[in-house]
């Protein structure tokens, strides 16, 4: 296969490379900063342990990070290598299933594995180094389709096996592969006759399925927790309207991009225009189950890699760019058959190609321009400002933008409106407190930060900067206070220990400062803070 493609693969390389060379350079933003501090804290074998359904994206981060010494750049190019990957198996999958049956499909294979090459909904996908499982799961279920659709042959049968667990292991979104399996059947092979072949892979998503159902608990928790706002389910009759349509027009209409798709509020004229575009779609799905199964299949393909991400639960977003990334190949391998339509037709030939070369073009300058978006934190966050005004976490993210450059006070108001956004949000709470102390506001300072706690009694930093100001004043007694109630939720911080021993030895209390001091330097004992304190003790 690699050998009667290989030119096709090549350029298909390079269009791959040529728009995505200029994230290479790409800082570690948002979730890179909270995923990769946890697996080095806690080591390879740990982070394993805790975070099981991500197991081998977990050994990418950690060796990626000892291969570069905290460079960026290998986290970005093996994203960038995937995504070459998945744009073959989308050429390939195409091409063998128009073989298998006797259908020439190689050129619509070429269209769509270009247009998904470029297409600038992937970048939060490729070029966010967290939104590399996304790639590399979809790499995998690709792989897994393709050996089934060869499967006549043994022993691609046998390893599709080995490739869906492996897919599963980096996300598990890809429990909807055995649907994926039964459509094809349906579509181009025979369900009658193959049913039994189907099987182990449902057997397996099932009990994959049970597994992954006793976490669910936890994970509402944890976005609860995250965002501040009380677990809540979703209707589905707003929620699925509006992802398949907001989705639709992504794919087809890229502007409006960006990390929260958090302003999804709908008049009612919207509302039902996006439930008769569902439904329309629904109509084509079995338009194309009577008339062309080719559209049939990839528009079911579209919305069964969609239906993890569309449960009622409130763990995910109702739109996320990284949801649509293996399920975009459903919507972009229509436009490359109706793009060979007009090719094929001597007629439209021209204005045909002449279509093809001018989309590809305006989706390469779209993906090169929202990769610098994807560059530094303040260039992501004010691209998400523009998109996404509704959404609290931008604001606070916006606050520290602005924070960063030394304008206290429009940081100041960025916060202000977090928390008129979300009047829950610890986060923000804590962070105008930051920006007032920095402001010479220490009496509103202290009112944040104890407001943070009481949205988030865990925000140890909290703690830290109160007791901070209670220092500054010369309150020793409650500085002490706050300073151990940091101390008990994040016991082996030996900053706190040391700043605990400073209060102490201000206090004029020698020996607790001494403890304090030698705890530090027992957890680190090149703490310059606590060796200077505990010389001072002495």
């Amino acid at each position: 296969m690699f050998k009667k493609s290989y030119s096709t693969l090549m350029v298909l390389a390079g269009l791959v490379l040529l728009v995505y060379f200029n994230s290479l350079n790409g800082a570690f933003v948002s979730d890179d900063k909270l995923t990769l501090p946890f697996i080095l804290a806690n080591g390879l074998g740990k982070s394993l342990i805790s975070r099981p359904y991500s197991v081998f994206q977990t050994v990418i981060m950690y060796f990626s990070y000892k291969i570069g010494g905290g460079s960026p750049i290998p986290f970005h190019l093996i994203n960038i290598i995937s995504h070459i990957a998945v744009v073959w198996m989308v050429f390939f999958v195409i091409d063998e299933i128009g073989r298998l049956n006797n259908r020439p499909y190689t050129n619509i294979a070429f269209f769509t594995a270009t247009l998904f090459a470029v297409h600038p909904i992937l970048t939060e996908s490729v070029t966010w180094i967290s939104g590399g499982p996304y790639v590399r799961y979809a790499l995998f279920v690709l792989l897994t389709f393709l050996f089934y659709v060869k499967s006549k042959n043994k022993k691609w049968y046998w390893l599709s096996f080995v490739t869906f667990v492996t897919a599963l292991l980096f996300s598990e979104d890809a429990l909807v592969l055995p649907l994926i399996l039964a459509v094809y059947e349906l579509s181009f092979g025979s369900i009658k006759k193959n049913w039994k072949k189907l099987v182990p892979y449902f057997a397996i998503s099932a009990l994959w399925s049970l597994l992954y159902i006793t976490q669910i608990g936890t994970r509402m928790a944890a976005v609860s927790g995250q965002s501040y706002q009380p677990s809540s389910t979703l209707n589905p009759l707003v929620q699925i309207p509006v992802a398949i349509t907001s989705y639709l027009q992504l794919i087809f209409w890229p502007d409006k991009l960006t990390l929260y798709h958090s302003d999804l509020s709908l008049g009612l004229v919207d509302y039902w225009i996006r439930v008769i575009a569902t439904f329309g779609v629904i109509g084509i799905i079995i338009w194309g189950w009577k008339k062309n199964k080719y559209i049939f299949f990839w528009l079911s393909f579209f919305i069964i890699s969609l239906l993890p991400m569309l449960t009622p639960l409130g763990i995910s977003w109702i739109v996320a760019e990284r949801y649509v990334y293996l399920g975009s190949i459903g919507i972009i391998g229509l436009i490359g058959y109706m793009l060979n339509g007009l090719t094929k037709n001597k007629k439209t030939e021209t204005v045909g190609y002449l279509i093809f070369v001018m989309v590809i073009l305006g989706l390469m300058i779209r993906t090169f321009v929202r990769n610098i978006d994807w560059q530094t934190e303040d260039n992501l966050w004010i691209a998400t400002g523009n998109t996404s005004p509704s959404y609290w976490v931008t604001h606070n993210n916006l606050g520290d933008v602005y924070g960063r450059h030394g304008d206290l006070k429009r940081s100041a108001e960025e916060f202000e409106l977090a928390i008129k956004l979300n009047r829950r949000y610890a986060d923000a709470y804590h962070n105008l407190g930051n920006t007032l102390r920095q402001m010479g506001d220490t009496a509103n300072a202290l009112k944040n930060f104890q407001l943070a706690l009481k949205y988030n009694p865990g925000l140890w930093q909290s703690d830290e900067n109160i007791a901070a100001i209670y220092f500054s004043q010369g309150n020793f007694s409650s500085a002490a206070d706050f300073m151990q109630r940091a101390i008990k939720i994040s016991p082996n911080d030996t900053n706190l220990y040391a700043g605990l021993g400073e209060i102490y030895l201000k206090a004029n209390d020698k020996n607790k400062a001494k403890q304090a001091f030698l705890k530090a330097l027992s957890i680190d004992s090149g703490n310059a803070n606590a060796k200077a304190g505990l010389a001072a003790a002495e």
